[in-house]
């Protein structure tokens, strides 16, 4: 049985794997209630569908682009396994775009089993991704943990951070803030209110709170206040 333990070392994996599997699992039950025969619902289904390969999209890219390169850099062949995943997701995503766009083209009579099959491919994929996502926080982060620093991942984080452009950092927000606990996610909005303009916190702090319970709202003021 894989090991399942807490570090208190930096996890630069936490934060947008939480994003993640919420969107996931979202998109998941989505699908599987879906009405077929309900045009808005469909409509929004995909809408849904395509922003969660958008989001998984954007995080791959950007695992591929930053963290890959500083575990090869001093653990050479450590990325062999999350490569050779990232591959398959790659492929995975083009399957699902595919059932989307037939989803889109078949007639009404016909969509209840179009979407039967996306349900089916994206409960694997989702599946598959939490696999992943596990060994990723346990086999990559025993590389990363051994070869840098707290602060050099941190640095490593912050680089990937601020390559994100805007629309797409919306829409991790969108997935990451609700996911957070309300002690990571008041940690996090407190670093980003001290790094951009007022305005543009009040507009992400809004955004917060619409994906939040009025309940966890309340505690992210109250933190934020402190």
């Amino acid at each position: 049985m894989d090991r399942i333990s807490a570090s208190p070392r930096h996890n630069i994996y936490s934060n947008p794997h939480k994003a993640l599997r919420l969107a996931l699992g979202e998109a998941l039950a989505a699908a599987g209630r879906v009405d077929t025969f309900d045009d808005t619902e469909v409509a929004n289904l995909v809408t849904q569908v395509r922003s969660l390969l958008l989001f998984c999209r954007m995080h791959l890219e950007k695992e591929d682009a930053f963290v890959h390169p500083a575990m090869e850099a001093r653990r050479p062949g450590s990325t062999a396994a999350t490569e050779h995943d990232h591959r398959d997701h790659l492929a995975a995503f083009e399957m699902l775009e595919a059932d989307l766009r037939a989803l889109e083209d078949v007639s009404a009579e016909r969509r209840d089993v179009v979407a039967t099959g996306l349900y089916r491919r994206l409960a694997l994929f989702t599946a598959d991704n939490i696999a992943h996502m596990h060994r990723e926080e346990t086999e990559n982060n025993d590389a990363l943990w051994a070869a840098y620093t707290d602060d050099e991942l941190r640095e490593l984080e912050q680089r990937l951070v601020a390559s994100i452009p805007p629309e797409a950092m919306r829409l991790a927000l969108r997935w990451m803030i609700p996911a957070m606990n309300p002690v990571e996610r008041a940690e996090f909005l407190l670093q980003v209110r001290q790094r951009i303009p007022a305005e543009a916190f009040t507009s992400i702090l809004a955004g917060a709170q619409s994906t939040l319970t009025e309940v966890a709202s309340r505690k992210l003021m109250l933190a934020l206040a402190a």
